[in-house]
């Protein structure tokens, strides 16, 4: 799925996090054209180390050892077309500032749904610190996609959605 996400990206900025973020960054470098970018987020330093080792070769990735929170705080300035989270458990205020990260139409696929939810998302305090981009549950589309593999996807809208209004075939 995050290879079929990054093909539809022209110079798209794509973040993977967590262990096995080198294994979908393989997928997503294949799919991605020679203007975009892959940032590799990991936590273990011998997966940092094996991953640049292997993506040394390829400038359009770069590899990052660094816990997922502290990190999006840093690039809090960027955007992202894709960020692929792969961080076993849940981690709501992370999840909220890799939202806050991605563009218009940018998609975030976690493999850890959890109880996560537009309401949850919804909940979750707003930064005071400023280190997330404010937002609310309207300006996000949530998809579960079952099976063995549950995963979830959001979609932030690219623009908020408005209240349709409906004509009246009685009237």
């Amino acid at each position: 799925m995050a290879r079929a996400l990054a093909g539809s990206k022209t110079a798209g900025n794509f973040l993977c996090i967590g262990a096995g973020a080198g294994e979908v960054g393989g997928w997503v470098l294949d799919a991605m054209d020679h203007s975009s970018g892959l940032v590799a987020l990991v936590q273990d330093a011998d997966e940092a180390a094996v991953l640049r080792r292997e993506l040394d070769r390829d400038v359009r990735a770069s590899v990052h050892l660094q816990d997922a929170e502290s990190f999006l705080v840093d690039v809090r300035e960027h955007r992202f077309d894709l960020i692929v989270d792969l961080v076993a458990d849940e981690h709501s205020r992370a999840v909220r500032l890799g939202l806050g990260l991605l563009q218009m139409g940018g998609v975030y696929l976690a493999s850890h749904p959890g109880n996560l939810s537009r309401e949850t998302l919804a909940k979750s305090a707003p930064d005071p610190a400023g280190q997330s981009a404010p937002f609310g549950p309207e300006d996000f589309e949530i998809a579960r996609c079952g099976g063995q593999l549950e995963s979830l996807i959001i979609v932030r809208r690219a623009e908020p959605a408005r209240p349709r209004r409906r004509s009246n075939p009685k009237a």
